[in-house]
């Protein structure tokens, strides 16, 4: 049994009998494992993504929506899930900004981080600013691998799960440091308008 799988079935364990509920782990690790197999080709740095975040998460989702659970219910579930977890892992992250200053480097430090950890061997595409900032991470994403395989995987509606944990990730850093994406992929735009601001050398910054 696949642990994220597991993990993430756990948040509709409320909503079904216990026999049901040991049914649908063993289905969405069934599937996982199958999804996992049709990809098997997949570049290293994709599989990084598609291993523990995207094929656990489309498992989970078309497992519960086949037990009766609405679209709305199970993408919930799928949320919450990513949301609680990012929270947990970005803690560390916001309690370094706040010594000495750290909040003024975070904004030249996440767009190296999200070149290496979201790059374009994973299937991410960027368009990048023409001037650089180092008060401002800006740059938006065109093409996300998240929103590839949910279109692969007729589960369109799913996408906005993946993308409003970034929120849970960036939104409460630092009280200056301005979470201010205002759309994505998955919500149905164009791109991903990445943003961090620090609002303490860039108090007006609208961009």
């Amino acid at each position: 049994m696949n642990m994220i799988v597991s993990l993430m079935a756990s948040g509709a364990k409320k909503r079904f009998s216990r026999r049901e509920y040991r049914q649908i782990r063993r289905e969405a690790d069934a599937l996982f494992r199958k999804l996992t197999e049709e990809n098997g080709d997949l570049p290293k740095a994709m599989k990084r993504h598609t291993g523990t975040n995207i094929f656990p998460a489309i498992a989970v989702y078309k497992t519960l929506l086949a037990h009766g659970m609405t679209a709305e219910d199970a993408t919930g579930v799928i949320r919450r899930f990513f949301c609680k977890i990012c929270k947990i892992m970005f803690r560390p992250a916001a309690w370094y900004q706040h010594i000495a200053g750290n909040y003024h480097r975070y904004p030249a430090g996440m767009v190296k981080h999200s070149l290496r950890d979201f790059s374009p061997a994973a299937g991410f595409e960027y368009r990048m600013p023409d001037q650089t900032d180092p008060a401002v991470a800006r740059f938006d994403i065109v093409a996300c691998p998240y929103h590839a395989m949910c279109v692969k995987y007729d589960c369109l509606e799913l996408n906005p799960a993946f993308c409003d944990s970034d929120d849970a990730k960036y939104g409460n850093l630092h009280r200056n440091l301005k979470w201010a994406r205002s759309s994505t992929i998955g919500h149905g735009a164009p791109c991903c308008d990445f943003r961090i601001i620090d609002v303490s050398r860039r108090p007006d910054y609208d961009g």
